[in-house]
């Protein structure tokens, strides 16, 4: 409502300014049109109807906190119409964080995430925050303070995680697209579960500036999304350097000239992918995966022959024990995070979340984690104390494994295996023992976890159904992992989109 002629005198004489008789009404003109430039940017970017999901409206456990974020006047209209949810641990300024956990509370963000802001400049309207497994650590979507998170394909069962919600949420139908971040597999494992396309882009080509983060030099953030295309799209808004991560480092285009993935994909379905070259892995199917998911993958791989692709097996003995060395510097790296001590950043850090921490940590706040937190904090306690010299030692092996995948990938365009060994598996029982909870993640992250700590690309994309371990008459999704060479997204995306335009995946 324009301001009253009393008003405009009265802010008059505060001022000591008094107006003249006959120029009262240009300035009732001039305040009228102040006070609609500021309703608009007001308006802009505004968090709306900030609320609690109540129980009814959150059947999957999936939603940790909605809103709604919108901007009126966006810089471009890529993301336009499209509905968002974030993993919560991704910032929004003015909006509770829950980080999964409730050894702390009512941490309330003052900065919004720069993926955050980049949705909303690109027309994107964010609805709220998914619930992401406590202190963003698991792969089982069992570990929330808010509760268990519900695979939409089978009540009871997980969604994987950590960004578990996300992929619920999306999954569902709840949003069109979402975000999620991964430490280990955290984007592509709940994806592969869900049914959803999933990619941890390569190292530093998406700030992660304002997301909560356990170890710098393993997290990542991207989108997860119901088809290629979409992942192309999102991947578009938010990549490119904003030079505050220093995560970004040589190779990382500023946002201007980061690549039109979704155009350039569409514009080579024309070509398609004859003459690519694609490598299985061999050390990618294990003698202990799933047998319904090694032949749902091989059946995958057949399609891209199909397609003209080249196809041949490659090795690279090393990731057989991926999972291993990358546990030794996660377990190591998220322990420094996790205790406050991590140092040597040079990008704007989240001072108010290390305030509510508190450290060092209570025996309240302690009895109040998840048991991969309790186990994370033990063994690395352990690790740091007994075997200090290890930790340099993995992350020189991980250097050398990042070198072996290139050699492979400098005689194929892509690399291939399946996300997860195993379809997802029942969540175990709030009272289950620590080894229960912890063996519930089995044949999640030997697949995925090498990945963070090379960099490389990787997409989990979905294939079909396979049916559950323990109840054969449940139908669950089965994925496959397409891997790249270090800022080669549009190769990955583009042959997953091949697959796509020929495939319903859920008639394969």
């Amino acid at each position: 409502m324009a301001p009253s002629r009393e008003e405009l005198l009265s802010l008059a004489r505060g001022l000591s300014f008094e107006i003249p008789d006959h120029e009262i009404e240009d300035y009732e003109v001039l305040l009228a049109r102040t006070e609609k430039t500021l309703e608009t940017v007001a308006a802009m970017d505004g968090k709306q109807n900030v609320h609690f999901p109540q129980a009814a409206d959150n059947p999957l456990g999936a939603w940790a906190w909605r809103f709604e974020l919108s901007s009126k006047s966006p810089i471009s209209n890529i993301l336009q119409d499209k509905t968002f949810c974030l993993k919560d641990n991704i910032c929004v300024a003015g909006v509770p964080c829950l980080l999964g956990t409730d050894t702390f509370r009512d941490w309330i963000p003052r900065t919004d995430a720069t993926v955050v802001t980049r949705i909303i400049d690109a027309g994107g309207t964010i609805t709220g925050k998914a619930v992401c497994e406590n202190l963003s650590r698991g792969a089982v979507s069992s570990t929330a303070a808010t509760g268990p998170v519900h695979n939409p394909y089978a009540r009871g069962y997980s969604v994987g995680g950590s960004s578990s919600g996300t992929a619920a949420v999306v999954a569902s139908g709840g949003t069109d697209m979402g975000l999620g971040c991964d430490q280990g597999g955290s984007i592509r494992i709940p994806a592969a579960l869900t049914g959803l396309y999933g990619l941890k882009p390569t190292a530093g080509l998406v700030p992660y500036t304002g997301i909560a983060s356990n170890d710098a030099s393993l997290d990542y953030v991207g989108p997860i999304t119901t088809t290629c295309l979409d992942n192309a799209v999102l991947l578009e808004a938010i990549a490119g350097a904003d030079g505050l991560d220093d995560r970004s480092g040589p190779g990382i285009p500023s946002p201007k000239d980061v690549p039109r993935y979704s155009h350039l994909i569409r514009q080579s379905a024309a070509a398609g992918i004859e003459g690519l070259r694609i490598g299985v892995l061999k050390e990618g199917l294990p003698a202990d995966i799933d047998p319904h998911v090694e032949k749902k993958f091989r059946d995958a791989v057949k399609v891209f022959e199909k397609l003209g692709a080249s196809v041949q097996d490659v090795s690279v003995p090393l990731h057989a024990h991926g999972r291993g060395v990358y546990s030794v510097l996660s377990k190591m790296g998220n322990h420094m995070g996790m205790m406050g001590q991590a140092t040597g950043r040079r990008q704007a850090m989240l001072t108010d979340l290390y305030e509510k921490k508190g450290f060092p940590y209570t025996p309240e706040v302690v009895s109040k984690m998840s048991v991969m937190s309790k186990d994370g904090l033990l063994a690395g306690e352990f690790a740091w104390q007994r075997y200090a010299t290890v930790y340099p030692k993995a992350a020189n092996i991980m250097r050398k494994l990042k070198d072996l995948y290139d050699g492979v990938l400098s005689s194929v365009d892509v690399i291939v295996m399946p996300t997860t060994l195993s379809p997802a598996n029942r969540l175990p029982a709030v009272d289950a023992k620590p080894v229960v909870q912890m063996e519930a993640a089995k044949g999640m992250t030997e697949n995925t976890c090498s990945f963070n700590a090379t960099g490389h690309p990787a997409l989990a994309m979905p294939i079909g159904f396979v049916p559950a371990k323990d109840d054969v008459s449940t139908k669950l999704p089965a994925s496959m992992q397409v891997v790249g060479r270090w800022h080669d997204e549009l190769t990955v995306l583009r042959v997953a989109y091949a697959w796509e335009q020929t495939i319903n995946w859920k008639e394969f």
